[in-house]
């Protein structure tokens, strides 16, 4: 019976941890960048591990009318390249932590 407990302890404790070495890794990926380039490296996009969109740069070569559309899309495509590299990084940092454990990243 207090096997039981001290099981229980030991899983508490292991639990609060795991949950300070996520917040850790949370204020971690405030500060981590992802860069995603496109259009010959004429448009980047630069955003946080927490998907915050920090920059995105246009070569000004680009900006005439006839590019308009192209660049559009070009924007969304770098822009959710950079969004998948950054959830990726997340859940690979958050996936160490907690072992891989599902629910838990």
């Amino acid at each position: 019976m207090f096997d039981g407990l001290k099981d229980m302890g030991k899983l508490m404790k292991q639990a609060k941890e795991m949950k300070s070495k996520m917040k850790e890794v949370q204020e971690q990926l405030k500060e981590v960048e992802v860069e995603e380039t496109g259009f010959d490296g004429k448009i980047k996009v630069v955003i946080t591990g927490e998907l915050e969109v920090r920059k995105i740069a246009i070569d000004e070569s680009l900006l005439v009318k006839e590019n308009q559309v192209k660049l559009q899309k070009a924007i969304v495509k770098i822009t959710n390249e950079a969004i998948k590299t950054a959830k990726n990084l997340a859940t690979k940092k958050l996936s160490a932590i907690s072992g891989g454990i599902p629910g838990l990243t």
